[in-house]
């Protein structure tokens, strides 16, 4: 407690006055401390609000299989003033990999389907390439199909605009284009590759994608809040994403319709239900303990393998599993976890299975450095025992 107490007044001694509502979702505190401990979690999120600039940001942490904390500082929505709390629903961008890979591995798991499978085999319509292409290349990015690019705005936009009821229809934005490599040989971030999933699951189970994970991901990790990100559906506590115009004013992003990226992209969910998913996940609802160490798996350093391999020294080791990021914190303590960005928000989550921590943030600004925030939260619950310091 000492520990906690120092680290986040260390955050906390440099506050702004907090300007936007403060607002804490009670729940039981971590290791017996006072609930009142939660106001330092919220003076930490205050912080990054007033160095980031997000209009909100909301966390939920969950010790020892139990949430001890889930709030939020500021506003979800500024038109209406909607504070932001840990029940906020944001697009979690590219978190939805993280989410879909489970589906492709209970898949696998069940014998529907194998990882060195081509994804033709599914995806009848996707052209053959100059090598083949597995499902393992794609959830490792090391497919050699491309990620956006800036001929996916042209026609005003119109391609990301629009919605896509048939998922075949949205692979024809980049379906016909030459692999950027030969698959296997690089790695390269692709969210068109992650989409893919969508259709391979709609394939071997014969049923909607978003009904295969109500069904089998969603509901049995309690995730009530989580929903594709239709933009004619209401949903309850729905925030709103903002980025900075060139005058540094925050303004709407520009309109987008996530349907042509549901897996890749496309899925809003809470705080709170981004941390029942690792939850699910560490008790083993959701997958055998050998499959999840399959999909922990740190294949490669990611910048070892990259066709555009950053030169620096100060470049911070990450390994890539299948979808979920794999990293080590400064004690050596391993993590695994995802970061999403679309339409003006920002979000991580990180779970260190062996310290039963796990932590979700999120934003709602489009230029907030994420994952140093998401890092700083994890760090002021991990204690500094002697098995947390073997590498």
């Amino acid at each position: 407690m000492k520990y906690l107490r120092k680290t986040i007044y260390a955050f906390a001694i440099s506050l702004l006055t907090v300007s936007a509502p403060v607002l804490t979702y009670a729940q039981p505190a971590r290791f017996g401390q006072e609930v009142s401990e939660n106001k330092y979690i919220l003076n930490y999120l205050q912080r990054v609000a007033d160095e980031s600039g997000a209009p909100g940001v909301s966390a939920t942490v969950s010790v020892n299989g139990r949430i001890v904390f889930s709030g939020g500082v500021g506003f979800s929505d500024l038109d209406n003033r909607v504070p932001q709390t840990g029940k906020t629903v944001h697009n979690i961008g590219s978190v939805s990999k993280a989410v879909a890979v489970i589906a492709i591995m209970q898949l696998e798991e069940r014998g529907l389907l194998s990882l060195d499978d081509e994804i033709q085999k599914y995806l009848p319509y996707f052209p053959k390439k100059q090598k083949p292409v597995t499902i393992k290349h794609i959830l490792t990015h090391t497919s050699g199909i491309r990620h956006y690019a800036a001929k996916d705005n042209d026609n005003f936009g119109l391609k990301r605009m629009r919605h896509y009821d048939d998922f075949e229809e949205a692979t024809r934005i980049f379906r016909d284009d030459s692999l950027l490599f030969d698959p296997g040989t690089h790695f390269s971030y692709s969210s068109y590759a992650s989409n893919l999933m969508h259709g391979i699951v709609e394939k071997v189970t014969g049923l909607n994608f978003e009904e295969y994970m109500k069904r089998n991901i969603w509901q049995p990790a309690g995730m009530l809040a989580t929903w594709f990100d239709v933009p004619s559906r209401v949903i309850p506590n729905r925030g709103k994403g903002y980025v900075r115009d060139k005058n540094g004013i925050i303004i709407n992003p520009d309109y987008e319709d996530t349907s042509y990226k549901y897996a890749g992209g496309g899925i809003i969910a809470s705080s709170e239900d981004m941390v029942k998913l690792a939850l699910a996940l560490n008790d083993g609802l959701l997958l055998k303990p050998e499959t999840i160490a399959k999909m922990y798996t740190p294949y490669f350093e990611k910048n070892e393998k990259s066709v555009r391999p950053v030169k620096s020294a100060t470049v911070i080791p990450q390994w890539q599993g299948l979808i979920w990021f794999v990293g080590k914190d400064g004690a050596g303590r391993n993590w695994y976890g995802h970061s999403g960005t679309v339409k003006g928000t920002r979000c991580f989550i990180m779970n260190y299975p062996k310290e039963n921590l796990i932590i979700a943030i999120q934003a709602n600004i489009g230029s907030i450095k994420i994952d140093e925030y998401a890092q700083l939260l994890a760090q002021m619950y991990l204690s500094e025992d002697k098995s947390a310091k073997k590498k």
